[in-house]
């Protein structure tokens, strides 16, 4: 079973954090998309799915809230807002509610939505993992957790802090503006790959069709295997550079 079919079967079972769901409650909207160009989603506290389905022309968004504190459970919602940029937002209990996600007192929202193949999407996420698949071009800030996507129809523009980022047929350019931990992995990417800034964690790209630039690294290892233009590591604090297959040019810092 692959890992985004995975999680889907553990959302469906009610949680897929790491603690017990004590009280519950599931939210459904759906939002009209025709005729939208971009669709924002503010996620926080959960896991994140977004699925593209071809012949629709509207959002359909579930959201299973999990709480500690029954009374929490009225202040969760999801609010919607259609034209061109449409938006999608999970609204929870503000901190001053005293909830955390560590310990007995909890809230949070697994969402999944599907949404119009091909839609762009801007997202913003705070906690827990994020799958994509099947949409248009891409631009998410990320908090922490794991993020995965694929089989995208468009660029796609990164911001993450903590979290495993794996990415895997994308027919557009890739940007990661800034990762501070966790490795990331791409494969299959119809354009060219830049990182801008990454702190930590290994760094590894697969068939490429341009160029792969890594303009700064702190530490953990670079690998380019199979780049249809150039690869240029610009700053590398630590770790091991390789390539393989590279058609153009390859530049890394000289360490000898």
């Amino acid at each position: 079973m692959s890992k985004y079919l995975l999680l889907l079967a553990v959302l469906a079972a009610g949680s897929a954090q790491a603690w017990d769901c004590k009280y519950e409650k599931d939210l459904d909207v759906t939002l009209n998309l025709a005729g939208s160009e971009q669709l924002s989603v503010d996620a926080t506290a959960g896991d994140l799915i977004i699925a593209g389905s071809e012949g629709i022309t509207e959002a359909r968004a579930h959201g299973k809230v999990c709480a500690s504190e029954e009374e929490w459970l009225d202040a969760a919602e999801i609010l919607t807002e259609g034209g061109r940029n449409a938006r999608i937002a999970v609204v929870l209990p503000d901190a001053d509610s005293g909830w955390s996600l560590t310990g007995n007192r909890y809230i949070y929202m697994d969402l999944r939505i599907d949404v119009p193949a091909d839609i762009a999407l801007d997202i913003r996420d705070t906690s827990g993992d994020v799958e994509l698949e099947g949409t248009g071009a891409v631009a998410l800030q990320d908090s922490s957790g794991d993020i995965e996507i694929e089989d995208v129809r468009g660029d796609i523009e990164l911001e993450d802090s903590s979290g495993d980022i794996d990415l895997l047929a994308v027919d557009g350019d890739v940007t990661v503006k800034r990762d501070s931990s966790g490795d990331i992995y791409g494969r299959d990417i119809q354009g060219s790959v830049l990182v801008e800034q990454d702190s930590s964690g290994e760094i590894r790209f697969r068939d490429v069709r341009d160029d792969f630039v890594v303009e700064r690294d702190s530490s953990g290892d670079i690998v380019a295997d199979g780049i249809g233009g150039d690869f240029r590591v610009e700053r590398d604090g630590s770790g091991d550079i390789d390539s393989n297959d590279v058609s153009g040019s390859v530049d890394i810092p000289d360490r000898s």
